[in-house]
């Protein structure tokens, strides 16, 4: 684990802190660009993540576009 001085620590909080309230504190999407292979791989873990968790009853699908989590 990295160390760092507590005061340093407090310095970068605040600044992030202001720059939250710069943005209005809303979430900005990231502005990296994916490739189409990356971009395919991450849909297909993504799907077989949601199959995973259908097969072992964490996710119930309600309907077209309702489902249930429960972990």
């Amino acid at each position: 684990m990295r160390k760092m001085k507590y005061s340093e620590y407090l310095n970068k909080k605040s600044l992030y802190i202001r720059e939250r309230a710069r943005s209005g504190g809303k979430r900005t999407a990231s502005s990296r660009i994916r490739d189409e292979k990356e971009r395919d791989l991450l849909v297909s873990l993504d799907k077989a993540r949601l199959r995973k968790w259908a097969k072992s009853g964490k996710l119930v699908y309600l309907g077209p576009r309702k489902y249930r989590f429960s972990p």
